[in-house]
């Protein structure tokens, strides 16, 4: 459990006004924060990460607590168990794909970093730096990266802000498909309703500094039930992904078992809502 109550000045476009926001956050979701631009979103993440500290307020993950402003209590980013992806990726430019995780954890996480780097689909781009890379290429690193210390709480600011449709499509897929593995409790801050309608099992919309709106959705654990008849499957050599059509919807993979579906097979999909 996430308890957030927390309050700062800031300089919003009516004016100055606190910044002040309190939320439960539940364990294993998913929430997207949404809202106007200069509304508070990232603001919000940062405080979580201990890159801001509010003026009075307190943060409280797992019985642990961050943050108490009356105590004198407040860990330094180090100490919280974050993973933190922004819209520029950060990554190390000089390092390999394989070096950028490996630099976020021990050597002894190295069959763990495997597993990353295959379910992010980089195993073929594991040896090539950055520069090399596509756009979403590089979130998938920078999301691998925020993983591998296994983060009680991964943050996600606009992380598909920058990318192209299909790019943003392939990376939805795979955090979907990591969240729904690993459970890690997200908050993702998002202008664009294809990823909260993809990804987020709650939705906050924050306004001038303050919780306008809070609404639950369908689960995205109960939404994989269905059953599609493949329509077209083909393989991106550009990505090197397989893309399958199904009559609803299009699915992105780097999962060789892909290969020996055909055209006519039944394939499992999400039943995402309207």
């Amino acid at each position: 459990m996430i308890d957030i109550d927390v309050m700062m000045p800031r300089l919003f476009t009516e004016g100055t006004r606190d910044l002040q926001v309190k939320l439960t956050i539940q364990p294993g979701s998913l929430t997207a924060l949404i809202g106007p631009s200069g509304s508070g979103k990232t603001t919000l993440l940062r405080l979580l990460a201990g890159l801001e500290t509010p003026s009075q307020g307190h943060i409280t993950v797992d019985d642990v607590t961050w943050l108490d402003k009356k105590k004198g209590i407040n860990y330094p980013p180090q100490k919280r168990s974050i993973g933190y992806v922004f819209q520029d990726t950060a990554l190390f430019p000089n390092m390999t794909v394989l070096e950028n995780i490996q630099f976020a954890t021990s050597k002894d996480q190295q069959a763990f970093v495997n597993e990353l780097i295959e379910k992010t689909g980089l195993a073929a781009f594991s040896h090539v730096k950055p520069d090399a890379l596509s756009g979403g290429q590089r979130q998938r690193v920078a999301l691998a990266r925020a993983l591998v210390r296994r983060p009680k709480l991964l943050l996600l600011d606009e992380p598909f802000a920058a990318l192209d449709t299909d790019s943003s499509q392939l990376l939805r897929q795979v955090l979907l498909e990591l969240h729904q593995a690993w459970g890690t409790t997200t908050l993702l801050v998002s202008h664009h309703e294809a990823d909260v309608k993809a990804l987020a099992d709650r939705v906050i919309r924050l306004v001038q500094g303050r919780v306008q709106k809070d609404e639950l959705r369908v689960s995205r654990k109960s939404a994989l039930s269905i059953e599609e008849t493949i329509t077209r499957i083909q393989y991106d050599e550009s990505q090197k992904v397989w893309v399958i059509d199904t009559q609803s919807t299009q699915l992105r993979s780097t999962n060789s078992a892909w290969e020996k579906l055909r055209v006519g097979d039944l394939m499992q999909v999400s039943n995402l809502p309207n």
